[in-house]
């Protein structure tokens, strides 16, 4: 800032602050009155830079905390389905476990219903079974139980 009171008669100097930064970066020509104008200026100007910043810094904060909670979101959610994906292979494999388990228990069941026919069977042939049926074809057996009949002493 240059304070100045050269070229007095100039009007484009009497106006007001002007400013030169085309010539002289930064830089703006005041007279002596206008002083304590600019410098309010600047202070006000430098306030609500300050403002600016400190609502932008909390700008970048919520959005650095959005992004920490969309981070952590995602983190549970692929948790979750990690999660959620092993204990369904884990169900299934339970799942098909119980259905081998049926499968065969199932056999089980037929093979002792297969193994009571047989018992059934051979108990209708047990009693089915009479001596004449035994010795039926076979003259040395039946006379051996003729004579048996015929002699109830030896028996």
């Amino acid at each position: 800032m240059l304070v100045t009171l050269l070229e007095s008669e100039s009007e484009l100097y009497n106006t007001g602050i002007v400013d030169v930064s085309h010539k002289f970066p930064k830089m703006y020509v005041v007279r002596p009155q206008f002083f304590i104008p600019i410098i309010t200026l600047l202070r006000n100007a430098a306030m609500t830079s300050l403002q600016y910043k400190a609502e932008l810094a909390l700008v970048r904060n919520q959005n650095i905390d959005i992004t920490n909670f969309e981070e952590k979101m995602n983190n549970f959610k692929e948790g979750f389905a990690r999660n959620y994906e092993l204990a369904s292979r884990r169900f299934k494999e339970a799942i098909d476990e119980i259905d081998k388990t049926i499968h065969h228990l199932q056999k089980t069941k037929e093979a002792l219903m297969s193994s009571e026919n047989n018992l059934r069977l051979a108990n209708n042939k047990a009693e089915d079974l009479t001596i004449k049926k035994l010795t039926h074809g076979n003259p040395t057996m039946k006379a051996k139980f003729e004579e048996l009949t015929d002699n109830p002493e030896i028996i």
